[in-house]
């Protein structure tokens, strides 16, 4: 498993377990060191104070027997045949060298010599120096020292969480700057030191340039791309205008030529839509006026009369309330205009309708709907059902989720209970 906590708590935890490390190691290795030089300068001392007093004792043996030498030191030199009383029977069975003895609550460190002939007779020899003094000092040492690794931890701590502020300062420092960016990004690498910050402000600032550089190729040509489809569109336009002023039309040339007018309005309204996608920006508020919404939707109906008469629909267009919305006509329109074409282009036969809401719009179709597996892959770009027949390119109802990103809309559709959809558009009122 990944370590995923923050960098900062990395620091500490990693700072921290190196002082705890390094703390422990000091303690234990000057324990290990005191103990094995007392251990050892004790030893050797009491084995040479053994040595001189078996070679006093043999030459004076009353003067010097059972004395003690020092306030924790007594030496004792006995037979094998005659121990003394007070002798522990312990001692007894202890070989030549220096012993580490438990008795009565007490430590004692004992040497025995037994190699002495004194008189002909074998002697024992015993120095017991009482070590519980020295034990009990170690003790308190232990304590302390435990003591002073604790402090030492937390003052490490303190220091740890020190350490860290300042070192990713510096890096915090970067991600709220590039947390600031505008559009148009400020130089970062310009702000930091030539280390590796600065490296990766510059590796941010060179991936901004290129990304910049691509947005505005994109916008360039977008831009072309609409004036260029405007030209067109706009001559389009005006033939129409011009066929349609002369005298001699008949009704049926007349009705064609409202239809071209309607297709050429909506392919503008479409491009200027497309063009706002592409910028991601909207209208400012002062080019934004209220929309009727009944009264876009009814336009829209008519310019797929053809298609509904051919496929034998109905479609019903019910205004439970009075719908006004603060966008421009030529975006609510391509949203609308993809619902309800999509509900129009996947119904083989049956009703449409189309309920208008006092902030809604939905529109409810007939058609062969989806699978639960399928309906949240509606909005994908390019994205066509299992079950669709009809033509399409699979990018409507992705245009009509950015707008809705775009102007703070949301898009529900659902399944209906007997068969078909229900796309419903939620205008956001500002």
């Amino acid at each position: 498993m990944k370590f995923r906590n923050k960098l900062k708590y990395r620091i500490i935890i990693a700072f921290l377990a190196l002082s705890t490390l390094l703390g422990a190691l000091f303690a234990t290795t000057a324990l290990t060191i005191k103990q094995r030089l007392s251990t050892n300068l004790i030893g050797e001392s009491i084995k040479h104070i053994l040595d001189d007093y078996m070679e006093k004792f043999s030459k004076d043996p009353d003067g010097i027997h059972g004395e003690p030498m020092a306030p924790n030191v007594v030496a004792v030199v006995t037979t094998p045949e005659k121990l003394p009383l007070d002798f522990p029977i312990s001692y007894a069975d202890l070989p030549d060298g220096v012993h580490d003895v438990s008795e009565n609550g007490k430590q004692y460190k004992v040497a025995v010599n037994k190699r002495h002939i004194i008189k002909g007779k074998e002697a024992w020899g015993y120095i017991q120096f009482d070590v519980t003094t020295p034990a009990n000092e170690n003790r308190l040492l232990y304590t302390a020292l435990a003591v002073v690794l604790v402090l030492f931890t937390i003052i490490a701590y303190f220091l740890a969480i020190y350490a860290s502020k300042k070192i990713l300062k510096p890096l915090s420092n970067l991600s709220s700057m590039v947390k600031k960016q505008s559009k148009k990004p400020q130089q970062l690498a310009s702000h930091f030191s030539d280390d590796e910050v600065g490296q990766l402000a510059q590796a941010l600032d060179d991936y901004s340039k290129r990304l910049t550089d691509i947005v505005d190729r994109d916008k360039e040509f977008n831009a072309d791309v609409s004036h260029e489809l405007r030209t067109p569109l706009a001559v389009i336009a005006s033939t129409a205008e011009l066929i349609q002023a002369q005298e001699n039309i008949d009704d049926k040339t007349k009705l064609r030529l409202a239809r071209i007018e309607r297709a050429v309005k909506q392919s503008t309204e479409l491009t200027e839509t497309l063009l706002l996608l592409a910028r991601e920006e909207q209208k400012t508020d002062q080019d934004l006026q209220r929309t009727q919404v009944g009264k876009l939707i009814k336009d829209i109906v008519e310019n797929f009369a053809a298609t509904i008469q051919l496929k034998k629909l109905k479609v019903k267009i019910i205004e439970d309330d009075w719908l006004q919305v603060r966008a421009p006509a030529a975006v609510i329109s391509v949203a609308l205009s993809n619902l309800i074409g999509n509900a129009i282009k996947y119904t083989p036969t049956g009703t449409i309708q189309i309920i208008l809401k006092q902030d809604r719009v939905l529109v409810v179709d007939q058609g062969t709907g989806v699978s639960d597996e399928e309906l949240p892959k509606l909005f994908e770009r390019h994205y066509r059902g299992n079950s669709v027949t009809a033509k399409g390119s699979g990018l409507g109802l992705a245009i009509v989720k950015r707008l809705c990103e775009l102007y703070n809309w949301h898009i529900i559709i659902h399944k209906n209970d007997n068969s078909g959809l229900t796309a419903e558009l939620i205008f956001i009122q500002t």
